[in-house]
C-alpha cells in the first residue's frame, strides 16, 4: 500500500510524543552523577589529610602542587594544595593513593572556563587555613611547654647532682 512507511513512522512518533520524557533542561536541571563519577574538582578534607604527599607523587601529570610545612614537633601540615585542572587526566590515581580518604571528586561536571588562570583550584579553604594556623600555634605552645619542663627537669637534676 502506498504510504505504509509514512503511517508506521507517524505511529512511532505518536508513541514517543506521549511517552516518558528523557531530556533535561540543562542549566535549570542537572543530570545526577553516580558515585563512580570522576570529574569536576577535587575536594580535600583538611582534617583527615596527614600531608603525606602520596597524591602528588601518584599524579602522572604533576597536576597537584603541595606546600607542606613542619610544625615545632616536626609533624607535617598542609598549607597549600593546588589542583591544576588543565593538566589533570581525571585518572583517579590521586584519590586511590590517599590512605586517609581525604580526597574525593565533587559531582560538578560543568567546569569549562574562558581563562587559564581559573583552571588552578586551591583546595585549602579559609576554614582549612584557620585550622592550619590553629594547629601550628598549638604545636608551638606544646613544644615550648615540653622544652620548659625538660629544662626544669635538667636544672633539678643538676642541683641534685651538685648537692
Amino acid at each position: 500500500m502506498f504510504g505504509e512507511g509514512l503511517l508506521t513512522g507517524m505511529g512511532v512518533t505518536w508513541k514517543h510524543f506521549w511517552g516518558k520524557k528523557e531530556t533535561f533542561c540543562y542549566p535549570e536541571e542537572k543530570l545526577p552523577m553516580t558515585e563512580r563519577f570522576r570529574g569536576g574538582h577535587l575536594v580535600l578534607d583538611h582534617k583527615k589529610c596527614i600531608a603525606c604527599s602520596l597524591c602528588s607523587l601518584a599524579c602522572p601529570n604533576q597536576a597537584i602542587k603541595l606546600k607542606i610545612v613542619p610544625d615545632a614537633k616536626k609533624k607535617r601540615h598542609m598549607q597549600s594544595y593546588v589542583h591544576l585542572v588543565g593538566r589533570c587526566l581525571y585518572c583517579n590515581l590521586c584519590v586511590e593513593a590517599c590512605n586517609m580518604h581525604a580526597l574525593a571528586w565533587d559531582k560538578n561536571y560543568a567546569i569549562s572556563t574562558w581563562h587559564k588562570e581559573e583552571m588552578e583550584d586551591e583546595l585549602v579553604t579559609a576554614e582549612g587555613l584557620a585550622y592550619f594556623h590553629e594547629t601550628m600555634e598549638k604545636a608551638k605552645a606544646e613544644a615550648e611547654e615540653e622544652a620548659k619542663a625538660k629544662a626544669e627537669a635538667e636544672a633539678q637534676k643538676a642541683e641534685g647532682g651538685d648537692a
